[in-house]
């Protein structure tokens, strides 16, 4: 299944590495290098299935977590789109507030892109974020066609 992609990597290099190796694997990629940028990408895009993002979008501030806050504006604007967090030197605690605290689907550390199991989970986070939409759409329809149903009853 093919996967509409967000990357948000501040490292230009590491950006095309990873939209370059999803490319390759069919997937429809956006890379952007900023917490706006990313934000403003999710609110244009319908049906986005998986982000990657890291979790420091300022190499410079040792403290910056801007990732998290991306992270955070994912879940409240696109409930199905699954994130993959990525970092070049993340910490367990950064990992637990991920999962913990927002839901990450994983976790990755720069050196593993080109593997086996980041390919797996890309394909496994896609597979579930579709599913998981179509099921949602197709409940809603129903819903709708109960409701119009109810209406010509209370017409007739």
């Amino acid at each position: 299944m093919r996967g509409n992609i967000l990357i948000v990597e501040d490292n230009a290099d590491w950006r095309e590495l990873i939209a370059g190796l999803l490319q390759r694997d069919g997937h429809s990629v956006e890379a952007v290098a900023s917490l706006p940028e990313a934000l403003q990408h999710v609110d244009d895009t319908r049906d986005l299935d998986l982000a990657i993002v890291d979790i420091r979008l300022v190499e410079a501030d040792d403290a910056d977590e801007q990732g998290m806050q991306v992270l955070a504006g994912i879940r409240a604007r696109q409930p199905f789109t699954r994130v993959v967090m990525i970092s070049g030197h993340g910490t367990m605690e950064l990992q637990r507030r991920a999962f913990r605290q927002f839901n990450a689907f994983d976790f990755f550390r720069k050196e593993e892109f080109d593997s086996d199991e980041f390919r797996r989970t890309v394909r496994d986070a896609v597979e579930q974020a579709g599913r998981e939409r179509a099921a949602r759409k197709e409940n809603d329809y129903m819903r709708g066609q109960r409701y119009e149903s109810w209406q010509r009853k209370q017409e007739g």
